[in-house]
């Protein structure tokens, strides 16, 4: 059995990771597969001969990307995150500058002459660059012969845009709801904007914990002692801590007892007691 961790990029909201999880599932020889969309993590259990091109395949077939998750393409993602944060700041301005003046000719200037023109004008850069994301991702969906959040704000804004454009040239007398589907979508880049920026500080959060676990572990092997990286620890492994040492994974205490500082997980200062048989918890 083995277990893999995976970088998933292009995901729009909470039911596409739910949409890669069950695909994953579905993989013959997979036994266990989830997927966070705060991180952009997938973690899959799999037999042996189940392999990472397989995995990375079935998820781009639905339309994300994948890639091996290691210590090596953080930084790489960092980046690429700090972009996503920039583009969406740079798309809600555009949305902000014109969505309200459409909501204020829509609101006040009831009877002037070119209100809708002037609303068709402000209201589309919105609807088809600004908003654009939301189409792209509802299409996405659609192939995949589901729906998400994308896919709600795509036929919504667009119900009420087409609607307006019809009113224009057939039915001038009818209300148009141009600033609506404006204002709409500028509200959503903001949460897009918002959760971009918030994912962001949390990944950096993790990092700089992950950074305080230890990066060795000192084990036992046929009766002899070797110091081996964190990540090569295996089930059955015993692993020996030194008195004042961090401890580099979760396991229980099979000879000795000791006291640990558990504040970083629990909160709580006071030292706990260990002894054999009790669980120790992971320390970040």
């Amino acid at each position: 059995m083995k277990k893999t961790a995976l970088h998933i990029t292009g995901m729009h909201c909470a039911s596409c990771a739910t949409l890669i999880a069950r695909s994953l599932q579905k993989v013959q020889g997979v036994t266990s597969a989830n997927v966070n969309y705060s991180t952009e993590k997938a973690t899959v259990e799999h037999e042996d001969e189940v392999t990472l091109e397989q995995l990375c395949d079935i998820v781009k077939k639905k339309g994300y990307g994948a890639m091996l998750d290691t210590g090596k393409n953080r930084d790489r993602e960092k980046v690429k995150r700090e972009k996503e944060i920039q583009r969406q700041k740079i798309l809600l301005y555009i949305g902000i500058a014109l969505s309200l003046p459409a909501l204020y000719f829509g609101m006040l200037f009831m009877n002037y002459p070119y209100r809708n023109i002037a609303l068709l004008l402000l209201a589309t850069p919105v609807q088809f660059m600004v908003g654009w994301q939301f189409y792209k991702g509802a299409w996405t969906s659609l192939k995949n012969y589901t729906s998400n959040m994308d896919t709600l704000i795509a036929l919504g804004t667009s119900a009420a845009y087409l609607f307006s454009v019809y009113v224009i040239f057939f039915d001038p007398m009818n209300d148009q709801y141009f600033e609506t589907a404006a204002v709409l979508i500028t509200l959503v880049v903001l949460g897009k904007f918002l959760e971009a920026s918030a994912k962001g500080k949390t990944s950096e959060a993790i990092k700089k914990l992950m950074n305080l676990s230890p990066k060795q572990a000192l084990v036992i092997r046929n009766g002899k002692e070797a110091l081996i990286s964190a990540e090569q620890v295996v089930v059955g492994d015993i692993v020996k801590v030194k008195p004042g040492e961090k401890i580099p994974v979760d396991g229980f205490v099979v000879e000795g007892s000791t006291s640990i500082d558990e504040s970083m997980i629990t909160g709580e200062s006071i030292p706990v007691e260990k002894k054999k048989k009790i669980k120790l918890l992971e320390e970040l």
